[in-house]
């Protein structure tokens, strides 16, 4: 990511931790992981559409007053518009500092498994939206290892040992977190070429 966006990354991440009043928001790493997600879908959404999902089910988007509503939606939609502008050169997210997101045991930070969660949750949420994608080879592949290797930074609660046998097949973790940046915007710009040729 070009220093706006890191600077835009930052200034969500800093008023995030501003807002411990407001009951019920997902960790800004999760928030960031589901904005990820949904400006990589093949068409685009308006915030009002997925904004509520930044909350935990059944939160309510209750601000402390208006101000405070206010700078909150300016600053999801700097860092949603900084994110798209990323996807749309295929320019990789390396303000995500993905590098980081390793303990010095070789452990993952509460961050990356925040990430990957609010990333595959909005692929959950907007699975029809990704249906647009089929039929192309490219788009398809890219998604699958996109899940895959999210699902391995993520928490597995599957109990199914072909499942866990999959990912214990997937590369290591400091592999995954090295493509990671690139991937994502692969995916997000393979998506809206196949769009375009669609129309």
């Amino acid at each position: 990511m070009p220093d706006n966006q890191k600077m835009a990354l930052f200034d969500f991440i800093e008023l995030n931790g501003q807002f411990n009043s407001i009951k019920g928001l997902h960790t800004s790493y999760y928030q960031i992981g589901f904005m990820c997600s949904v400006q990589a879908l093949p068409e685009l959404l308006d915030l009002d559409q997925w904004l509520s999902y930044l909350w935990q089910a059944d939160a309510e988007m209750t601000f402390d007053n208006e101000q405070q509503a206010t700078n909150y939606a300016q600053k999801v939609l700097a860092l949603s518009n900084e994110i798209q502008a990323s996807y749309q050169e295929a320019i990789p997210l390396n303000g995500l500092q993905c590098h980081d997101w390793l303990t010095p045991d070789k452990q993952l930070t509460e961050q990356a498994v925040q990430f990957a969660s609010g990333f595959l949750a909005a692929i959950e949420v907007f699975s029809e939206q990704w249906e647009s994608v089929e039929g192309d080879s490219n788009s398809e592949n890219i998604l699958q290892t996109t899940i895959l290797l999210l699902t391995k930074l993520a928490p597995v609660d599957a109990n199914d040992p072909q499942f866990l046998a999959i990912v214990d097949q997937l590369p290591e973790y400091h592999e995954i977190l090295a493509i990671l940046p690139q991937l994502l915007s692969n995916l997000a710009y393979s998506a809206a070429q196949n769009l375009v040729f669609d129309e």
